[in-house]
């Protein structure tokens, strides 16, 4: 482990810039638990306050008990169990932080942040399935870049490489893209690319030595090594599990309970693409970053509905746990989807972009042949000029709304596809696929 030092100094650097959405400012979530200006309330201030310094400054044990404190004075708050979720992680408990950012989510938080430190958490236990299981079903809430990074972590190099390969040529693109995408070459073993990559932001012995680092955690079975790097802390196997006084089931203090009934109950809707973009980054690398100041990920009482959890809540863990049932579901429901006749298509799943008509067309033709309903669905080839090169950009209609071609989108990625979904343009021609000859369906290359 001599190299761990260096490796975890790689693994930070290349997601220090993480940009997440839906996380809010330690200063606005402290404000806003003092403003009754209740004793109560400045008891909850004083241990958030607590919990973040000491997660600053890499304290993991008084961390936890802060947070653990304030999670048992408010046990319906979403971001207290987030900012326990973000120091179990930090002190390698895995199990415990998994719990803690499930128990988040069934109470609202379906933050960036808290599916990415959610999905770390699970590779960490050896879930890499359901990890990347977890950012498919919440691909829409993720930002692209943050989405690749976190599918490289979880064991999907190619995925995270065609993703951050976009992002990457954005002209908002920074330092921190490149070298999440330089990290996912590595994880392919593309040394060559990945030397490359890094070197546009480094010096060439410096890309090299992180490379070098990279490749120790690179290959199948590495995705738990990996997020001990990232943390700084190997993975502990002592760890009990979330205490089961602070199991979302278990009664409320009473105290909390006057709070809560003085509070309006909101509807359980939650709008994670409304809420405006932090530049922190995850909470167990916030610590270590000496360019960005360590912020919480709570939100407010105000921000996240309060839902009264039933005597056996549902956990998301729970929909995720067995990854290839969850596969399967989502095979089928592309079996069962069809494009909608006459439907204006407003929206349009793009599968690719190609340097020719030709090369799009031989694609489509793959990709149907693998998948007679896919064929179904409209086809349109557009040609689309980015920095002086001429793509042809293959795309599928058909869908009555966005959700609809969001949903054919989520399925395409879970059998390891690409496509984002975008607004039609007036030049797209759609064109129905000819089903295809049974004797081409099987023919042999």
């Amino acid at each position: 482990m001599t190299n761990m030092p260096l490796l975890h100094m790689a693994a930070s650097s290349l997601i220090i810039g993480l940009t997440l959405a839906g996380c809010t400012s330690g200063n606005a979530m402290m404000a806003r638990a003092g403003e009754s200006g209740a004793k109560a309330d400045g008891q909850l201030v004083t241990l958030a306050r607590q919990a973040e310094a000491a997660l600053a400054r890499r304290d993991t044990t008084t961390a936890i008990t802060a947070a653990e404190t304030l999670v048992s004075l408010d046990p319906r708050n979403a971001g207290y169990r987030v900012l326990l979720g973000r120091a179990y992680l930090g002190d390698g408990r895995m199990t415990s932080a998994e719990s803690a950012f499930t128990d988040a989510m069934t109470l609202g938080d379906t933050g960036a942040r808290t599916i990415v430190s959610l999905s770390l958490a699970k590779v960490a236990l050896g879930k890499s399935a359901d990890g990347r299981a977890l950012l498919v079903t919440h691909m829409d809430s993720v930002p692209a870049a943050d989405y690749g990074l976190a599918m490289a972590m979880a064991g999907d190099p190619l995925e995270a490489i065609r993703i951050l390969t976009a992002a990457a040529q954005d002209r908002e693109a920074d330092a921190k893209t490149r070298q999440n995408l330089a990290y996912a070459y590595a994880l392919a073993g593309q040394w060559r690319e990945a030397r490359l990559m890094a070197a546009q932001d480094l010096a060439p012995l410096a890309a090299t030595q992180r490379v070098v680092a990279w490749a120790q955690t690179a290959g199948q079975g590495g995705e738990p090594a990996r997020v001990a790097a990232l943390i700084g802390a190997p993975i502990r196997a002592d760890d009990g599990g979330l205490p089961a006084r602070l199991a979302l089931g278990a009664p409320d203090v009473p105290a909390v309970q006057v709070a809560q009934a003085e509070m309006p109950v909101a509807e359980p809707v939650a709008e994670p693409t409304a809420e405006p973009t932090a530049k922190s980054a995850p909470a167990m690398l916030a610590a270590a970053s000496t360019e960005t100041s360590a912020a919480p990920s709570e939100i407010s009482a105000d921000e996240v509905p309060v839902i009264r959890a039933p005597v056996t809540p549902l956990r998301t863990a729970d929909i995720g746990s067995t990854p290839v049932a969850r596969a399967t579901t989502m095979m089928r429901k592309v079996a069962l989807m069809l494009p909608v006749p006459g439907a204006t298509t407003a929206y349009a799943v793009q599968l690719g972009a190609y340097d020719s008509v030709a090369v799009a067309r031989e694609r489509w033709q793959r990709m149907a042949r693998s998948n007679a309903q896919l064929a179904r669905f409209p086809v349109s080839y557009s040609a689309a000029n980015v920095h002086g090169r001429l793509y042809h950009r293959l795309a599928l209609g058909g869908f009555a709304d966005r959700a609809a071609a969001d949903q054919m989108c989520r399925i395409v990625r879970s059998r390891g596809g690409a496509c984002f979904v975008r607004a039609t343009t007036p030049d797209m021609k759609w064109a129905k696929a000819a089903p295809l000859p049974k004797k081409q369906q099987f023919a042999a290359r």
